[in-house]
């Protein structure tokens, strides 16, 4: 590292930020607008869970007159969870909010602008960025601040290197991330044909109003439920009898005819219910026992606080706190819109604030449940059930009384089953994550400082 030389920020990128854009000039389609969370999302690799946009117009305006982000820039999140940086390969055009981010561009000749990248990330650069951060209601990046930070530069070859080298693990973390949420796709597609559209049963129904034998009504079910042409299903038969078997026994599981109930056209010995058939409230307190504090956050899951939020959310006595086992509910009712209802899937003992709403799940519906929470019609249902504008607000006794269709359990096992093996290879993604971010994370601070021989 001798022979890395030291600058400082605004001597090697332009650091600035984006034009003002009004809540007002928000629309619902047009050119994707980025806060801080949309960044911290990209930067995960996680698909964007809220979308706001601009018109068209007003980003090419800016576009011409100021410029907007391109492949290679940084984006930086300066206000609230700070420090995040964002390499930009976003395929679309975006514009982003000001003060939320920081814009990194224009990078001279003798800095990649993917090492400033991979500095912010490093311990380094978050030792860095903490001792220029302001504030402490409300800590935020200042423009200024990061002007002033120095950086030791190492030639573009040795820069070239460590870029090599972490854009390798980087690249297997983020193909680990999109498996699983191919898998994610898949399970919710599954669950959504089976039990929303029953494609299976209604093939067999076709069939059978066709006047074809019961036979070829369940080789019509299995083509619901694989998408495979007879042709492919026969070669299946040949090359994977085991699965040809299984599929089968899946296709032979499905009823052959639909019946109305309370008007509502079901699959034979389904019934239609609410979520009171399947849930139950739970208001245990903690008091003495040790439990792990969770907080329902926007992707749907129950996250452990003190990982997931930069400072402590939660009171230092967690003994009125509720008890959430594992294949528990959660959610904040007066935070909805903010928060999710989410299941703990961990085997350890979690506990949420006592405004909190709990419940338990009938056995083997867990996952049936949490499928359904996925649904876009169930999402409106309980958005038409929520009270209060600015904090919309969901009472249980409220959810518990939203109607489902509720499957026979053979069937419902067999999807439990298959939920369940997408279930390992997505934990097994997640483990290999896990070592293959440790490897990163030490390999970081050892590659910024020169103390690696390769």
């Amino acid at each position: 590292m001798s022979d890395w030389k030291e600058y400082k920020l605004d001597e090697l990128v332009e650091i600035t930020s984006s034009k003002r854009i009004m809540r007002s000039e928000y629309q619902e389609n047009g050119i994707p607008f980025f806060r801080s969370k949309e960044i911290i999302e990209l930067n995960s690799g996680n698909e964007i869970t809220t979308e706001l946009f601009i018109s068209k117009e007003r980003f090419l305006e800016i576009k011409n007159k100021f410029g907007t982000p391109s492949y290679g820039d940084i984006l930086l999140t300066s206000v609230g969870t700070l420090g995040v940086p964002y390499f930009v390969n976003y395929k679309e055009e975006f514009y982003f909010k000001d003060g939320n981010l920081t814009w990194f561009r224009k990078f001279n000749n003798i800095l990649r602008s993917k090492y400033l990248y991979y500095w912010f990330s490093s311990p380094v650069g978050r030792k860095a960025l903490k001792e220029i951060t302001i504030g402490s209601t409300q800590p935020a990046l200042t423009i200024t601040g990061l002007k002033s930070l120095t950086i030791h530069l190492p030639t573009l070859e040795e820069q070239d290197y460590i870029i090599e080298i972490l854009d390798h693990l980087s690249s297997k973390i983020h193909l680990n991330t999109q498996i699983n949420q191919t898998l994610e796709q898949i399970a919710q597609a599954l669950f959504k044909s089976w039990f929303v559209d029953f494609d299976p049963v209604r093939a067999k129904v076709q069939a059978l109003s066709d006047g074809l034998s019961l036979e070829k009504a369940e080789l019509a079910a299995m083509q619901a439920i694989s998408g495979k042409t007879p042709e492919e299903l026969t070669a299946l038969s040949q090359t994977q009898p085991e699965r040809y078997a299984e599929l089968a026994e899946t296709a032979k599981a499905f009823p052959c005819e639909m019946v109305e109930v309370d008007g509502v056209e079901v699959p034979k010995g389904w019934k239609i219910g609410t979520f009171t058939d399947i849930t139950e409230s739970r208001r245990e307190k903690v008091k003495n026992d040790k439990a792990t504090v969770l907080s329902a956050v926007s992707s749907g899951e129950l996250v452990k606080s003190e990982e997931y939020f930069t400072k402590q959310v939660f009171s230092k006595s967690i003994d009125k706190y509720l008890k959430v086992y594992q294949w528990d509910f959660a959610y904040n009712p007066a935070r909805i819109n903010i928060g999710s209802i989410g299941l703990h899937e961990a085997d350890y003992l979690g506990a949420v604030s006592p405004v909190y709403e709990v419940f338990s799940v009938s056995d083997k519906y867990h996952w049936f449940l949490k499928r359904i929470l996925n649904l876009e019609t169930t999402k409106i249902k309980i958005q038409s059930l929520c009270t209060g504008s600015v904090r919309q607000t969901l009472k249980l006794k409220d959810f518990q009384f939203i109607d489902c269709v509720i499957p026979d359990e053979k069937t419902l096992s067999i999807f439990n089953k298959k939920w369940e093996e997408y279930r390992t290879l997505i934990l097994e993604n997640n483990e290999n994550t896990q070592t293959l971010s440790e490897i990163r994370d030490l390999l970081l601070p050892r590659l910024l400082s020169g103390d690696f021989n390769g």
